[in-house]
């Protein structure tokens, strides 16, 4: 049976059973693991892929497959991937791991994203602070700022610690983000504007001295 065949059947299946309920997710469920055996995308051979000691590559596509799956996504799955954030050889690797993290929400690997923030690697940097976005913690901010302010740095890096940021309702926040208004690169000070927006709930577009004059306001953050 090809996977088309496969697909084919989980969508008729999917249409006798009514999209909303509880029968139609445990068909889908079955559909995958249906799609899964004839592709060899099973947990046991994903998870060999993850452990490929010769092949950085094959790492990275098992990670990339577990935690397209439910399970991939709970222990013990996401403790290996926090072990292969911090110790593998290769970067991407790193970054596939810290990525799938992130897709787990696993809140418990917060140390993991913020030391990752200095990775010598743009790609690790960069997931690292994507994680940030989703599951901030105060003991980002120092690093979250210089690397936005840092015009040496890889851009996208720059705009998600840009977007990190609107975590954060400090004084020292909004105004590491509104000296970003006049970035040269646009993209950067985009973000940095739409941070400041989610903190304070006010928009003041590119004019700087119109956010510094409004956070030394009596309430400058959004309630």
């Amino acid at each position: 049976m090809s996977k088309r065949i496969a697909l084919t059947l989980m969508g008729l299946l999917l249409a006798s059973a009514g999209c909303n309920s509880q029968g139609a997710r445990e068909l889908t469920d079955l559909g995958q693991r249906l799609i899964d055996r004839i592709t060899g995308s099973t947990a046991v051979n994903d998870a060999l892929r993850m452990e490929d000691h010769d092949f950085p590559n094959e790492r990275r596509i098992g990670i990339n497959r577990l935690v397209n799956r439910w399970y991939g996504r709970e222990a013990p799955y996401t403790t290996r991937y926090a072990q292969i954030a911090t110790t593998d050889d290769s970067p991407l690797v790193r970054a596939a791991a810290i990525r799938a993290l992130n897709r787990s929400r696993d809140t418990s690997a917060k140390e993991i994203y913020i030391k990752a923030l200095s990775d010598r690697d743009a790609h690790v940097r960069l997931e690292a602070a994507k994680a940030l976005v989703n599951m901030p913690d105060p003991a980002a901010t120092s690093r979250l700022i210089t690397l936005m302010r840092d015009p040496r740095e890889n851009l996208d890096v720059r705009i998600a610690a840009a977007e990190a940021l609107q975590h954060y309702q400090t004084l020292e926040v909004a105004r590491s983000l509104a000296a970003m208004l006049q970035d040269r690169q646009f993209s950067v000070a985009w973000q940095a504007r739409q941070s400041l927006i989610a903190l304070t709930g006010t928009d003041y577009r590119y004019n700087e001295p119109a956010w510094l004059r409004h956070l030394t306001s009596e309430r400058p953050f959004a309630a």
